[in-house]
């Protein structure tokens, strides 16, 4: 199994504004300020907001 570098994202859940530094075969992945999951959209503060 692979991980593919562009298609991955990361997102640190945090209400004191972290940020990460992650890399993968030694390029940074993209940060994301919001998620889909599971027909939610989650974001970095905690808060989420149902889809309709």
């Amino acid at each position: 199994m692979g991980v593919s570098k562009e298609k991955s994202t990361i997102m640190v859940n945090s209400t004191n504004n972290t940020n990460a530094n992650i890399a993968m075969n030694g390029k940074k992945l993209e940060e994301v300020t919001t998620f889909k999951y599971l027909g939610a959209t989650l974001s970095k503060d905690g808060t989420r907001t149902a889809e309709v």
